[in-house]
């Protein structure tokens, strides 16, 4: 087999997410695949074989094998992902074997895999780090344990050192950095969504969901994890509205199970006015968002900035944010209503947003001019002509002698899971 040459034009992008959905990562993976094939790049993308197909140009979608037949991956970690993980290995592998390769970008835990992989056909790889693993899985019953996280932040310093990039989500520099002092990298600035939704579209929406034309909307998208903490925001809410009746609240991505859970946590004088939808396609969410008074965002466990949280400041709504990582590297006192985890605090600032209607709206300018400025799609396509660069450039750290018997070849000679081919 001919020695691959970093010289290639050719990416493999590899991620351990259902592809296409119209949630966090596989957004950001939409973005970086079109800037890729702006920038001239053939773009070969493996994933799980779940989710919509999506034409992204100069983009072949591939998808690993699922024996078993899951339709369905959630958010964290699960059997069903763990199982889809080892197929996407496979799969991995016998793309990297069979094709040229310039480098391989891989996102999350596909990058634990390319470190194994990449080193033994010499082919770079960025390793794009959305979230910090051993964090993430810290509340597990097995995983959370203390030789478990143990070896799983010996394994991560293993990969960042082994990546030739590294670029992360907003908010975990300090984290990276702590882990591997002087390692470089570069955090994500991904372009928010701009489209302005017709008045005429927002106001039959209001009608479809029986709003108020007086009503103060608190808007919230997203999924119903638990890291979403929409507990937190249930509670102030209940509270905010023996205070503001006007108050409604919206809230866009819930499954039809957690839709029913989440009604439940409201007391029947509170229920008639909360709206809990399904998650809608990213195309429509524009009116939802030009539909609000409030958009409200409430992380406080996590590190990593969330997209949202950009499409928020673009629709020019005063947001209300918990203080943290997740939301600090762009959000201020400036941009954002921003308050503590509790119930007290962020029901006094879903109140102070209509309370005070002059610094709602200087807040909400101030937020839109800052991301129009610092997010947009040209300096979004930069930051990726940036991190690239020349692709020639692009050396592991550390190569491993190429082993043809391995159990990665052993796999990958049974594997038939390329129906894209």
């Amino acid at each position: 087999m001919p020695k691959q040459s970093v010289t290639s034009r050719r990416v493999l992008v590899v991620t351990p997410q259902p592809f296409y959905q119209d949630r966090g990562t596989p957004i950001a993976l939409a973005h970086v695949c079109r800037a890729l094939g702006q920038l001239g790049f053939e773009v070969d993308l493996l994933a799980f074989p779940i989710g919509q197909e999506s034409l992204i140009p100069a983009t072949t979608i591939h998808r690993c094998a699922n024996p078993l037949g899951i339709r369905a991956v959630p958010i964290g970690f699960s059997v069903g992902k763990a199982l889809l993980d080892l197929t996407l290995a496979r799969s991995f592998w016998h793309m990297l074997r069979t094709r040229n390769y310039g480098v391989v970008h891989a996102v999350e835990e596909a990058a634990y895999l390319a470190a194994l992989l990449c080193p033994r056909l010499g082919t770079p790889f960025i390793y794009d780090m959305a979230s910090a693993i051993p964090v993430e899985l810290r509340r597990h019953k097995v995983l959370g344990t203390a030789l478990a996280q143990r070896a799983l932040g010996d394994f991560e310093r293993l990969v960042l050192r082994r990546a030739s990039q590294i670029v992360c989500s907003t908010g975990l520099a300090d984290y990276v950095r702590a882990a591997v002092p002087g390692i470089s990298l570069t955090e994500w600035r991904f372009p928010p969504l701009i489209d302005v939704a017709d008045q005429a579209a927002v106001r039959q929406l209001r009608g479809e969901l029986d709003i108020p034309a007086d009503a103060h909307v608190v808007a919230y998208t997203g999924n119903f994890a638990a890291y979403q903490r929409l507990d937190l925001l249930f509670g102030a809410f209940t509270q905010a509205l023996t205070v503001d009746p006007k108050l409604m609240l919206v809230c866009v991505g819930a499954s039809t199970k957690a839709r029913a859970g989440a009604l439940a946590q409201f007391a029947p004088h509170a229920r008639g006015r909360v709206r809990i939808l399904a998650p809608e396609s990213r195309d429509r969410m524009p009116a939802y968002l030009a539909m609000a008074d409030c958009l409200i965002s409430l992380r406080p466990s996590s590190d990593n900035l969330p997209l949202k949280v950009l499409d928020y400041m673009v629709a020019g709504r005063p947001i209300v944010a918990t203080r943290g990582r997740a939301h600090e590297p762009v959000l201020n006192g400036e941009r954002a209503f921003l308050c503590e985890a509790r119930t007290e605090s962020v029901q006094k600032a879903i109140l102070e947003v209509f309370g005070s209607p002059e610094r709602a709206r200087a807040v909400a300018s101030a937020a839109r001019s800052h991301a129009l400025q610092f997010y947009g799609w040209d300096r979004f396509v930069q930051l990726i002509e940036g991190l690239y660069g020349n692709v020639s450039a692009l050396r592991p750290r550390q190569r491993l002698p190429n082993s043809s018997a391995g159990p990665a070849t052993r796999a990958a000679s049974c594997s038939s899971t390329l129906p894209h081919q």
